[in-house]
């Protein structure tokens, strides 16, 4: 049986999303069930209808320890079938971005997926969210890392393993780090060592299970079986986006005017003081981007890998 677009996506009871944001929950929907979506058809369909700066696409080593690599690619010019070839035979991960901008169908789909989770959580006011689909390589892996905001990854296809470490923990998510991701200083990397693996959630996602997790914890992805593909749907809500500027505001006011800020309290009067003067100060003197977004090489799925000389 296949949804259709009218159909509900999800619909999950009180028990089942007891501890919502607060510990790694696995539950069902049927956003794997939309062909017209996941599809290989849809897919290359969409890869070919994309802009450039949508596709982002990387390739990585195969040893979760070792970040050295990771890299970033473009598609060039391939067409949407090369592009789905190269990754059933490489090892690419594809962030396809904001899809819900440039596709009617994803856009309804996000919007159909929001309403079934703030349904079945009444207290959870969704300020904002965007969709990310993640098409990736049976081999392919994402290094241990942390989001700024909260996020529900939905499996759609192929099969793989998470692990997820509690969240704020500084032995596994260290403050300095973490409030240069907040401030969009850093990627979402965080130092990483086999031996937190003792202390991880493993989870091993199949297609209709979704997982979440507590905001800024720590986690690491690797693909199993066949060609994954995922929705990556982060969201924001008003005490996400109030965490943010907090952490934000701490990295601002020390790094730039030396001010000995610590806490990280995200409630109280204090603490919307430092987002406000935030908000107003980055916009007169943002702080410096540490990233780096270049290519370093071309998808090319008759290369090994798919990973091809940049042109």
């Amino acid at each position: 049986m296949h949804t259709t677009p009218s159909e509900q996506l999800v619909a999950w009871t009180e028990s089942e999303t007891a501890g919502f944001g607060e510990r790694v929950l696995v539950l069902p929907h049927r956003l794997h069930e939309r062909e017209d979506l996941i599809g290989d058809a849809a897919l290359v369909a969409l890869l070919d209808l994309l802009p450039q700066g949508a596709r982002h696409v990387y390739t990585m080593g195969t040893d979760p320890a070792d970040r050295s690599g990771w890299r970033q690619g473009t598609v060039g010019s391939r067409s949407g079938t090369e592009l789905l070839r190269a990754v059933q035979q490489g090892r690419l991960w594809f962030n396809l971005l904001r899809v819900q901008d440039h596709a009617p169908a994803w856009r309804a789909a996000l919007e159909n997926l929001v309403a079934g989770v703030t349904a079945s959580l009444p207290g959870l006011e969704v300020v904002d969210a965007s969709a990310t689909l993640l098409v990736s390589s049976p081999t392919a892996l994402v290094h241990y890392h942390a989001d700024a905001q909260p996020n529900l990854l939905w499996h759609c296809r192929g099969r793989k393993q998470v692990h997820v470490w509690p969240a704020l923990d500084p032995r596994f998510v260290p403050a300095d780090d973490l409030s240069a991701i907040f401030a969009g200083q850093a990627h979402e990397w965080l130092p990483y060592d086999r031996s937190y693996d003792r202390q991880a959630t493993v989870v091993d996602l199949e297609p209709g299970s979704v997982i979440t997790w507590p905001q800024n914890a720590a986690h690491r992805v690797s693909n199993t079986e066949g060609v994954n593909v995922s929705l990556s749907m982060e969201f924001s809500t008003r005490a996400s986006l109030r965490r943010q500027h907090v952490w934000a505001a701490n990295r601002y006011l020390s790094t730039q005017l030396h001010l000995p800020v610590r806490s990280t309290r995200d409630g109280g009067p204090w603490a919307a003081t430092k987002a406000t003067s935030y908000r107003a100060l980055r916009r007169m003197r943002p702080l410096p981007s540490g990233k780096d977004h270049t290519p370093t090489f071309q998808v090319d799925p008759d290369a090994p890998l798919g990973v091809g000389a940049l042109r």
